[in-house]
């Protein structure tokens, strides 16, 4: 069975789209960032941060969506090359954290510290938007598949009011990780379950940005020439 079918006999079961949603807007992706961006800080400042950053995430979910189904329905854009797009960028996110594993441990050390100093000047109404909501919690590939599944799903209401629900659970569970972050790094064993967890995501993502590419060829019409 295709893992994409835009074929209204064969919708996206829930637990498809759920698993989908967990792995690009998840809690594992916001756990550590979360805990690195907010060391140090007050309970309540980590709390009204992670409020506002899920508000944030929320709105702008629903409003790219929105703007990007719309786009997609007035430029012509198929429903293959957004696919296609999707699995490109979701490709090339995962192929980057898992080539991270392989580079020097000081270059990682660098990047890391380099990638902080601007969060702990910054104030967390600014850290709310970014980097927190965008692209940490709702990630460039997770907002094209949300608007790949409601574009697919045009005319179909009760199930585009499936998929925001599912989207709901997953900010909800995001919301719970911020706010049990540290609790969650400081428990035994929990802090290496996480990590091995993270690289098996990793690994599964490339592979699911792989089949999403080579699922969009026919709704591309991409085929080879037939030699005479």
């Amino acid at each position: 069975m295709p893992f994409f079918q835009p074929s209204p006999s064969d919708p996206f079961s829930p637990g498809k789209v759920f698993t989908f949603l967990f792995v690009m807007l998840g809690p594992l992706k916001v756990i550590g960032p979360f805990a690195a961006m907010t060391a140090g800080w007050d309970e309540s400042l980590k709390r009204r941060l992670a409020f506002r950053a899920i508000a944030i995430a929320a709105i702008g979910s629903l409003a790219a969506v929105t703007l990007g189904a719309m786009l997609l329905e007035n430029w012509g854009v198929s429903l293959g090359a957004i696919l296609l797009t999707t699995g490109i960028v979701l490709f090339l996110v995962a192929l980057q954290l898992v080539m991270q594993q392989y580079a020097p441990h000081h270059e990682v050390a660098k990047d890391a510290v380099h990638s902080s100093s601007p969060v702990a000047t910054s104030s967390p109404s600014a850290l709310a938007f970014a980097p927190l909501a965008f692209p940490t919690i709702v990630t460039p590939y997770g907002v094209a598949l949300l608007i790949l599944l409601v574009t697919m799903r045009a005319g179909r209401p009760a199930i585009i009011l499936e998929i925001v629900g599912i989207t709901a659970l997953v900010l909800a569970l995001d919301l719970v990780a911020m706010l049990t972050a540290d609790r969650i790094l400081t428990t035994r064993f929990v802090r290496p379950a996480l990590v091995i967890l993270g690289s098996v995501l990793s690994v599964l993502q490339i592979a699911l940005g792989v089949q999403i590419i080579v699922e969009s060829f026919p709704l591309l019409r991409v085929t080879t020439p037939v030699s005479g």
